[in-house]
């Protein structure tokens, strides 16, 4: 007893009337005197082998968990990304990801922008990147990067396209759905210069944007990085916006039930080291 109260820093009392409490409860005296030492009963070593076994679930589950090592994971980090964040970002979040946690793996994952909360708040995904305006008090955000939005247009003879206000107004353009908050930002500032969006086509799919530009005389308005993509992809070239279009702000969101989770915490590091700029905060 008064070893077995040494280990566990109580006092030799305090042990003895917990066995006392433990024989009354399980109805057996789980120790008795064999010679000259005191050994277990079959029920006392039953109890210990159980306690044993929730000893080490704790050890593995509770404990360890806290060493987390990203070269030896296997985790899935699972992240909820736009069409746009799926071709421009996601490259980038992949290599990272086999650089510095060779052994884990990324679940791109698309969730429509009114169940993100509870996608989050579930663990259905650790992370949403976008922008993505207001989500609700119960998550995190961070700042990552900036993006102006620039106008794309079919390529012609002049390197640098000027599009005049009144051009602009009366051109049609390529919406695409996944831009739907851009899309708004520029409806709103036509209305409040008395004209109206003319939309030649709604695509669900951006990357049908670059060609229906490049092989029409619509336009588009899409964020700079994408922009530069397109330029690439089809023959079209980038102009300034004749309106004032505030800058975009891509974050990534976290529910506060993983704030303090140690791989969460890693993952979403890795996150703003590899996409954030360093000029938003």
């Amino acid at each position: 007893m008064s070893r077995a109260a040494d280990r566990l820093g109580l006092t030799q009392p305090a042990v003895s009337h917990a066995l006392a409490r433990l024989r009354t409860l399980f109805q057996d005296d789980l120790f008795v005197r064999a010679g000259a030492v005191m050994a277990p009963t079959p029920t006392g070593e039953r109890i210990a082998l159980g306690a044993l076994h929730a000893l080490e679930v704790i050890q593995q589950d509770i404990w360890d968990a806290k060493a987390f090592d990203a070269l030896t994971t296997t985790r899935t980090f699972s992240v909820c990304l736009s069409d746009m964040g799926m071709i421009v970002l996601l490259p980038r979040l992949l290599a990272a990801l086999r650089e510095r946690a060779p052994h884990a793996a990324l679940k791109p994952i698309q969730v429509p922008s009114l169940e993100l909360a509870s996608a989050l708040q579930d663990g259905a995904i650790d992370l949403a990147i976008g922008y993505l305006g207001k989500m609700g008090d119960s998550l995190y955000q961070q700042a990552l990067f900036r993006r102006s939005l620039v106008g794309i247009v079919r390529k012609g003879k002049r390197k640098k396209p000027v599009m005049t206000l009144e051009q602009f107004i009366e051109s049609r353009h390529v919406l695409a759905g996944t831009l739907a908050l851009s899309n708004q930002l520029l409806e709103d500032e036509l209305r409040q210069l008395g004209a109206q969006l003319k939309v030649g086509v709604s695509v669900p799919y951006l990357l049908t944007v670059p060609s229906l530009v490049a092989t029409s005389d619509f336009i588009a308005c899409v964020p700079s990085e994408l922009a530069e993509l397109f330029s690439r992809l089809a023959d079209i070239q980038m102009f300034e916006l004749p309106v004032r279009l505030p800058d975009l702000t891509v974050k990534q969101f976290w529910h506060a039930r993983y704030h303090n989770d140690t791989a969460h915490r890693w993952f979403r590091g890795l996150v703003a080291n590899t996409l954030g700029d360093g000029t938003v905060k």
